[in-house]
């Protein structure tokens, strides 16, 4: 009779999540290229500490754990994973240092990279892998012992490193085999080691962090997005810098570009004056229970001086237009903020915007050249009074004007009479207001508000396991929030109702509720 995959999987999970030895050698990410086009640093002892694995409370989780691998092995097996779970040392993987995922132009397959600290140990839990058939008996390539698992990866070792490659046919197997010797013989000097960006996500220091170029990402659709950008930049000259960290009732993630061409450099350096930091000009006019909140600073007239350096808009924009456009971009200074306030299921969702503008051109222009807009039979921009406005539908009405240099639009007639009247309570009474100021742009996510939208009770109540177990999930957070600063790096933080545990831990918790362990 066959045997049940869930304890050969199970098998595997435990031994990589209970390693912990202590090294300090690194020689092996020297087996990394440094035409990486994606690498992943895990660390994986930090996420394993704060998941809370070890802690006491989780004892029993494990002896049940424990008692499901003992259903599904033979007692020698059994036996060498409990002695490798008793002393996490014997597995002969390092797991105390980090583990890489890396993809590279040179290497295009999928690889983990993980430290070897005892070659005998090691070859011990891949017997016992292979009595379990998770694995093939092992064999000796050049310079290196291997062995395959499920015809999909490739397990190649040393004494010092250990690569999982995976795979797809016979020649591509071929290809990773005749590779292999050439990484292993990679000093640091011809690797990813001794890149300027692998050196500066190292120092990231996140439970995950990692290095991607967009231009390896995007694949086919690059050549587009460069369609657009001034002639002397290239996608293929940036690299982005991302780190995941696990705190006390947060999960941040922080991101960066980087790049060592001076071009692509300079063009970062005009994008940073085409924002300036949010004064929170208009926080006192959105209700504390608006849903999301969108805020960004904007310098008008450089943001127009970026947009003459796009090919598309030169091509498309006549002398005559350009400086329409000109006039309406420079028209834009400070703060601009956008709110979703409601959401029904009868009717369109409810949104107000505000605005910091030098005069009442950008809604001027607007009415005085509707004619060139393209408005279909039953839609009409009315005048309601000076530099106030309707466009009109059978679908819905957006009410939008200047008043005392604050350009406003909504499609709620009660918020239009309320326009530049403070509400109470407002945003500026939430926990994220003050997150908000002296940032470039901002994106907030109102967790709490959106649960208590009578849509949603509506769904948790009537909509079945799925959706309750999702609000259920949803209610631990207080909001969502993504910020750019000054120079362009942004951070995205879920911040937790409960900020006395660690919110990894938190999830493995709810985990183990749901799954009833």
């Amino acid at each position: 009779m066959k045997k049940s995959l869930f304890p050969r999987l199970a098998l595997m999970a435990v031994l990589m999540a209970f390693v912990s030895a202590c090294s300090e050698k690194q020689e092996y990410t020297n087996v990394i290229p440094a035409n990486v086009s994606t690498v992943v640093s895990i660390n994986v002892k930090s996420l394993v500490d704060k998941a809370g694995l070890n802690d006491k409370e989780n004892k029993e989780a494990q002896q049940k754990l424990i008692d499901a691998l003992k259903s599904g092995m033979n007692a020698a097996t059994f036996q060498q994973v409990e002695m490798i779970m008793k002393d996490p040392k014997k597995s002969g993987i390092d797991v105390s240092a980090p583990m890489y995922v890396f993809s590279a132009e040179a290497f295009p397959y999928t690889t983990v990279v993980a430290k070897v600290s005892n070659e005998d140990d090691l070859h011990a839990l891949l017997e016992t892998l292979e009595k379990e058939k998770i694995c093939q008996p092992l064999a000796s390539g050049d310079g290196f012992q291997f062995t395959q698992m499920n015809n999909q990866v490739l397990l190649a070792y040393t004494p010092s490193v250990l690569m999982l490659t995976n795979y797809s046919g016979t020649t591509q197997l071929d290809k990773i085999k005749q590779a292999i010797p050439t990484l292993l013989k990679q000093t640091s000097e011809n690797s990813v080691v001794s890149t300027s960006a692998f050196k500066k996500m190292q120092k990231m220091r996140g439970d995950i962090d990692v290095l991607f170029s967009p231009a390896s990402f995007l694949g086919a659709y690059t050549s587009q997005l460069n369609f657009g950008l001034p002639q002397n930049i290239n996608l293929k000259d940036m690299q982005i810098l991302g780190s995941l960290s696990f705190d006390k009732g947060k999960i941040s993630m922080k991101y960066e570009n980087f790049t060592e061409n001076p071009e692509l450099q300079a063009m970062f350096d005009k994008q940073k004056k085409a924002t300036c930091a949010i004064e929170n000009s208009f926080l006192k006019y959105f209700p504390k229970s608006t849903l999301m909140y969108l805020s960004m600073g904007i310098n008008g007239e450089e943001f127009y001086n970026l947009l003459l350096e796009n090919q598309e808009f030169q091509k498309n924009f006549s002398i005559s237009k350009a400086n329409e456009v000109k006039e309406l971009f420079g028209t834009f200074q400070k703060d601009v903020a956008v709110g979703l306030i409601n959401v029904t299921m009868n009717n369109a969702p409810t949104f107000l915007l505000y605005a910091n503008v030098k005069s009442a051109a950008p809604v001027q222009m607007l009415y005085e050249k509707k004619g060139e807009l393209g408005l279909k039979r039953g839609e009409d921009i009315l005048k309601l009074g000076e530099n106030e406005y309707v466009y009109k539908s059978s679908m819905l009405n957006v009410f939008f004007g200047v008043r005392d240099n604050n350009l406003y639009a909504t499609n709620d007639e009660m918020l239009y009479k309320s326009i530049d009247k403070a509400v109470n309570p407002s945003i500026k009474d939430t926990e994220f207001a003050s997150n908000i100021k002296g940032k470039h742009s901002a994106f907030v996510i109102n967790a709490e508000a959106i649960l208590g939208l009578p849509v949603v009770k509506m769904l948790g109540e009537y909509g079945g396991t799925q959706y309750a177990t999702a609000i259920a999930l949803v209610d631990k957070v207080a909001y969502m929030e993504a910020v750019g600063d000054p120079n362009n790096n942004a951070e995205m933080v879920i911040q937790l109702k409960d900020k006395n545990v660690n919110a990894l831990k938190q999830i493995v918790n709810f985990i183990k509720e749901f799954a009833g362990i």
